[in-house]
């Protein structure tokens, strides 16, 4: 049985606070709307929710800036609003952190893809790059559409922001305006 302590704010209710064991890490598959997908991927980039809906920066500037820390974070808050539970020490993807690579060579408008990433990336849209894992039985037909869609998504990530990938598969992928050679590292 975990122990938990308890600390009292100005209210005088209890929190209790749970042990959070940093080093030790796991996964979560969370399957949910695209809307929703959309909607917490616009607050970790403070971009413009739409629809009538208009957050004031400051507000967005408290939530992490990747969509599993909004996730986290808003779990976190509702584990504290709805059961007065909270944690001895803050998850680490609530952290704030410097710039990552990824940011950086994004900024930098620096390679983002090999072209051996690049056409793996392309070549996961289409369903024949699943045709024999399903054949197998090592994948089903409906986790094949699901990695097309991550990956058609993925690929459109990058679109978005201006990276080319060119369906040839001896060209390199180039920022938008560059000139692109089959040579380029």
């Amino acid at each position: 049985m975990v122990e938990l302590s308890t600390t009292t704010d100005q209210s005088a209710n209890e929190m209790k606070k749970l042990p959070l064991d940093g080093d030790k890490t796991t996964t979560i598959l969370l399957n949910v709307e695209e809307d929703i997908k959309s909607l917490i991927k616009k607050l970790a980039k403070r971009g413009e929710i739409g629809n009538g809906v208009d957050i004031p920066k400051d507000q967005l500037s408290s939530l992490p800036t990747s969509i599993t820390g909004v996730v986290v974070h808003f779990i976190t808050k509702g584990l504290e609003s709805e059961f007065g539970i909270g944690f001895e020490n803050e998850p680490r993807s609530l952290k704030v952190r410097g710039i990552s690579n990824y940011d950086k060579k994004v900024a930098g408008k620096k390679r983002l893809l090999s072209r051996d990433q690049k056409n793996d990336l392309l070549a996961k849209t289409t369903m024949t790059y699943y045709d024999k894992k399903i054949a197998s039985g090592e994948m089903t037909v409906e986790n094949a559409m699901y990695s097309i869609k991550d990956a058609y998504e993925r690929k459109t990530n990058y679109e978005e922001m201006g990276y080319i990938l060119p369906p040839e598969k001896t060209k390199y992928p180039y920022w938008e305006g560059e000139n692109a050679t089959e040579d380029d590292e």
